[in-house]
């Protein structure tokens, strides 16, 4: 501003040899300028105010965004805290859920085991007191009807062991009479024998009778027990399946949570630091507007000084008289009268003058105008002004070079940096495309795997099913041909009963109970009467003749077809059980791959839902400081643009001002040897 205050004033300086009306030139400039200055001063104010409501407004977004992000961070910090204690809680009930099914299934086992037990036990006791019954009431049925040499039969012998095992459920007189009759010293009519045993039927029934009642209950309290612990333990898988997938979901929580609340205190870290910077920066900025505005005004009540001295009454009356336009300059009719040395000395300033745009060099021609005019020339003055200007020459040749040097390295610097930003925000948007595809097939992935686990999980009910139905089948034909082996064993056996009497196989029940007499007679051949004679019989009718011989030829072969299709039935069986243990092997392994395949495919999402979050925060972050290097690379190159605006005009005219401020030093240093020379005082 300064700068071009003088050279408005080197305007009115080299006007003053042509103008007509200098003073009033002057004063005009002197007015344009004030108003330039004022204009300036104006803009200036309006771009202050504009940037001081940036300041303020900047400071309060900045710190509505601080405390927008601390919120944030103290809201994920308790979520994050909330979801690991969720994620705690969720995992020790995992535990313990885990922990009380294997503790359901361990009880479930053991009842199991303890029923099939007591089962056993059952059938077996309640198989002795059914035979026993059986033998009883054979004992019985034979001593009532008054059968001899029934102690050397086999229900005698069954009866003697009967005894020895229920003495101790008899009195005394039952237990020696009983004794005494089974060692065949007991002579009485088997009457009171009778008696005693049926009293032994009574209380062996009522034991077999309560035996059956302990297994119904029992029974029925196992299956409750049973359907109990099943439902408990299919309670706790689902607790167990819902808890892992909760803690799974809470431990992806926690990792974005605690993402979200470091992404939060960074950018309030940031922006705090940013409005440090700001304030600083508006604070400077501030106090040298105010710095500006201080000089302006002392400039600007310079001019005004100025110009009320120069439009004072008495000043422009002075200006009429002193500063008319001659039509013959009587500065060169005066110097021609002059001396040599002062003629030199005004050669050399007006060559100056004409050769230098300096308003100093004006200010000193005028001076020494004057002087001549007065006729007396003080070149004290006029070298002390040829030196102040050699220094302003030097100073403003030094603040050229420093500039230079100052534009050259920061347009290099700049340059430099937007090479690296334009490099950076490639990269960066390199990124953000392979992010982008990242993501995307991370969120492919995920989906197939989660398609794959569905496809599983059918996989698995289906043959689940099939299992369940092969099992069924195999379990109902092993039942059939079970039934079907027995009905032809009893077949068989009832054939040979009558055609292989030696291969014939008694019954359990036919061992309990003896040979009915019939059967004994038959066998035997043995001829009886009716007890009771009802008279003497007629004539026998005609019959066959000679004994029966039977179809043994035939019944050879129908019992070798019967032993062909046990032994087919055995081979299906044999075959049925090889492959149900197959299958079963199978469904079981298949079980286990499918189980595995699975925690695999789930542990591999979980992974990838990881990675996704990772690649989708990266993403955000990437594109947030893409922004930033636009942001940066659009104030960088408006950056340039003011360096170039501020430095191109001298780089480019660096050596003509060089030049041409070298040239007027030696014209200057000139002019100084000649008014050394110089006498100073014409008189």
């Amino acid at each position: 501003m300064m700068k071009m205050s003088a050279m408005t004033l080197f305007g009115f300086a080299a006007a003053t040899e042509t103008s007509v009306n200098p003073i009033r030139k002057v004063v005009t400039l002197l007015q344009e300028m004030q108003k330039e200055v004022t204009a300036e001063g104006e803009k200036e104010s309006d771009l202050m105010s504009k940037f001081n409501c940036y300041c303020k407004n900047g400071s309060g977004d900045l710190q509505k965004q601080i405390e927008e992000a601390n919120a944030a961070n103290a809201e994920s910090s308790a979520a994050m805290e909330e979801a690991s204690a969720q994620k705690k809680q969720a995992q020790e009930d995992l535990a313990n859920a885990k922990t009380s099914r294997a503790e359901a299934k361990a009880t479930l086992a053991k009842a199991t085991a303890i029923r099939e037990k007591e089962n056993k036990a059952f059938v077996a006791l309640t198989g002795e007191l059914t035979e026993d019954l059986a033998a009883m009431d054979s004992a019985i049925k034979a001593l009532e009807k008054g059968m001899t040499g029934f102690l050397q039969t086999s229900t005698g012998a069954k009866l003697r062991s009967i005894m020895e095992n229920r003495a101790e459920s008899l009195d005394v007189d039952d237990k020696e009479t009983l004794a005494s009759f089974l060692q065949g010293d007991y002579v009485p009519q088997s009457g009171q024998i009778v008696g005693i045993l049926k009293n032994m039927v009574d209380v062996m029934a009522g034991d077999n009778a309560d035996e059956i009642a302990k297994e119904k209950e029992a029974v029925a309290s196992f299956a409750e027990l049973k359907a109990a612990k099943t439902k408990e333990i299919g309670a706790l898988t689902e607790v167990i399946e819902k808890k892992t997938k909760q803690a799974g979901e809470l431990a992806v929580k926690i990792v974005e949570t605690k993402n979200a609340a470091e992404d939060a205190a960074e950018s309030a870290k940031d922006n705090a630091e940013f409005a440090a910077n700001l304030g600083k920066a508006c604070e400077e900025k501030n106090a040298q507007f105010d710095e500006r505005q201080k000089v302006r005004a002392d400039e600007v009540v310079a001019i005004s000084k100025a110009i009320a001295i120069l439009n004072e009454d008495d000043a422009l009356d002075l200006f009429k008289k002193t500063m008319k336009s001659p039509e013959v300059p009587k500065e060169a009719a005066f110097m021609q009268v002059r001396s040599t040395k002062e003629n030199k000395v005004a050669k050399v300033v007006a060559m100056l003058a004409k050769k230098s745009s300096s308003p100093t060099v004006a200010l000193m021609q005028n001076t020494l105008k004057s002087q001549i005019k007065a006729g007396k020339v003080d070149f004290s003055k006029v070298l002390k002004m040829i030196d102040d200007m050699v220094v302003i020459l030097q100073k403003e040749q030094v603040d050229d070079e420093d500039e230079k040097k100052y534009c050259e390295t920061e347009l290099d610097t700049s340059d430099d940096k937007k090479k690296a930003l334009t490099r950076t925000a490639g990269e960066q948007k390199t990124k953000i495309t392979e992010l982008d595809d990242t993501i995307k097939t991370l969120a492919e992935q995920i989906s197939t795997l989660q398609s794959e686990i569905a496809f599983l999980d059918k996989e698995v009910a289906e043959a689940s099913e099939q299992r369940k139905a092969e099992h069924s089948e195999y379990s109902q034909v092993m039942t059939d041909n079970t039934l079907a082996k027995e009905l032809i064993g009893k077949a068989k056996n009832r054939l040979n009963k009558f055609y292989n009497p030696d291969m014939y196989v008694r019954s359990e029940e036919e061992k309990r109970v003896g040979e009915t007499m019939g059967d004994k007679m038959a066998r035997e051949g043995a001829q009886f009467t009716s007890f009771i004679q009802l008279g003497q019989p007629g004539p026998a009718p005609e019959t066959f003749e000679g004994s029966y011989s039977g179809k043994g030829q035939k019944s050879n072969s129908v019992i070798a077809l019967m032993d062909m299709l046990i032994k087919e039935l055995d081979t299906d069986m044999q075959e049925a059980e090889h492959e149900e243990k197959t299958a079963q092997e199978d469904y079981e392994e298949l079980m286990k791959e499918s189980a595995t395949s699975k925690a695999d495919k789930s542990k591999t999402i979980t992974d990838k839902e990881a990675a996704k979050a990772d690649a989708e925060g990266n993403l955000a972050d990437t594109k947030e400081g893409l922004s930033m290097t636009v942001k940066e690379l659009k104030a960088n190159s408006d950056y340039i643009a003011n360096l170039h605006n501020q430095c191109d005009f001298l780089l480019a005219n660096f050596g003509t001002r060089k030049e041409a401020r070298t040239s007027e030093i030696e014209g200057l240093k000139n002019a100084k040897a000649v008014l050394s020379g110089a006498s100073y005082s014409l008189f």
